[in-house]
């Protein structure tokens, strides 16, 4: 007869209000630590120009190499988290990330820096793809939330990076301590590693599988339990992909064709003030989205809500005076960051537990890759047709898919979830 084996939960969901604070302060920082470090480059990336004598296009590689990773090495890192356990991939990752960072420090040459930045963009890839895998295992009732928190997490880290790393260079490190800053965001992420091994609750012990016991009369399965389940349909990963994609290409593309474009209509005046309302309208957004976020994950009206706004504020970005650009970019910026905080939820909400890793590492690899094409193919349409608002072809596109594939998101009573509302 053959042998039959018990299943034995790699994770158990997490239970005590405090112990459920504690994780998802982790689970913030833990975001947090992996935008501060690559988005504190860019405001010393002159002094690291002209101190290694970089190429411009050493510069354009090294700010864009972690993207790269992460959308390269996203799918394997979720495989990775499947086979290894995403606890120990968030360990890891942090290790690599810190080690990276600081050794970026420690040995300041023009190959290190490139090899470090590798190193420590493998280890973002490995922690953000295993995140949502830990926000299934440990919150199954508050993946919604978790998710959210994280994504607050990554907002809020590009932000502080990219605002205080040169103030506080100036003013305690020294005016071109470049290296120094390394250090400085390179610490907590060593902090948090140590915090993490420490608080983050353990991985099982790996045990043998036991033959179950034999049946008799008084474990004889009922009808209830050996009647056929419903068969979960499969998420479609290019779906998700795309659609949190577009979200990103949404943001990016503003951010990158914003100053060219307003150069273009001799608009430049507007430029400083557009690019900060499009940025800055995303955290008070984000921490917004967050409270409602239980309610709102896994839905499709914020998705196409979001689509229609955008669609909007974009025709209204090409259509009406450049005085209005503030408002469309605040329009823009704030609903891309509902697609970013809401869309990091749905692998872990609509995947078979056993499939939430591969699921988010196709997702996160196919969301990046949409993300940097789309201004690429801006800039291709703007030099075949000459016009400067070609450009924004892409956004526009992105705009439309939120509507489409927002509307064609499984409903979540098909998972065993919470309906959607009437």
């Amino acid at each position: 007869m053959a042998r039959q084996t018990t299943a034995i939960p790699e994770h158990e969901p997490i239970t005590g209000t405090w112990r459920k604070v504690l994780v998802c302060v982790l689970l913030t920082l833990v975001g947090f630590n992996l935008r501060s470090v690559i988005l504190a480059v860019p405001p010393v990336l002159p002094l690291i120009q002209h101190d290694l004598r970089l190429s411009y296009a050493e510069t354009g590689l090294l700010t864009s190499l972690p993207v790269l990773v992460l959308g390269g090495t996203a799918w394997p890192s979720g495989l990775l988290a499947e086979r290894i356990g995403a606890r120990l991939c968030v360990s890891i990752g942090l290790a690599l990330l810190g080690a990276g960072t600081l050794l970026r420090a420690l040995w300041p040459a023009t190959l290190s820096l490139f090899l470090c930045t590798l190193l420590l963009s493998l280890g973002i890839a490995l922690a953000q793809t295993a995140v949502p895998v830990l926000a299934r295992r440990w919150f199954p009732a508050q993946i919604g939330l978790v998710a959210a928190l994280f994504g607050d997490g990554l907002i809020i880290g590009e932000a502080v990076a990219a605002g205080i790393t040169v103030p506080v260079m100036v003013q305690f490190l020294g005016r071109n301590a470049w290296g120094a800053t390394f250090v400085f965001w390179g610490v907590p992420v060593i902090a948090l590693l140590v915090f993490w091994l420490w608080l983050a609750p353990p991985a099982p012990v790996t045990m043998r599988a036991r033959p179950a016991p034999p049946q008799s009369a008084t474990n004889v399965p009922t009808a209830q339990e050996t009647a056929p389940q419903p068969r979960q349909p499969r998420v479609n990963a290019l779906h998700l992909g795309v659609l949190l994609g577009g979200g990103s290409l949404i943001y990016f593309g503003m951010n990158g064709w914003i100053p060219s474009y307003n150069q273009a209509l001799h608009y430049s005046a507007m430029t400083p003030l557009a690019l900060a309302t499009l940025n800055a309208a995303q955290l008070p957004v984000s921490v917004g989205v967050t409270l409602f976020a239980q309610r709102l994950a896994g839905r499709r009206l914020p998705f196409i809500v979001s689509g229609i706004i955008c669609t909007l504020a974009i025709a209204g970005w090409l259509l009406t005076p450049g005085s209005l650009e503030p408002l469309w970019a605040a329009l823009l910026g704030g609903s891309s960051a509902i697609v970013f905080t809401l869309g990091i939820a749905l692998p872990p909400l609509l995947a078979r537990p056993q499939e939430v890793g591969r699921l988010t590492g196709i997702t996160i690899s196919l969301t990046y890759a949409v993300a940097f094409v789309g201004p690429f193919v801006g800039g291709i349409l703007w030099d075949l047709l000459h016009l400067p608002a070609a450009a924004f072809a892409p956004v526009i596109i992105a705009s439309l898919l939120l509507i489409v594939l927002g509307a064609r998101l499984p409903a979540l009573s098909a998972f065993g979830l919470a309906p959607e509302p009437g």
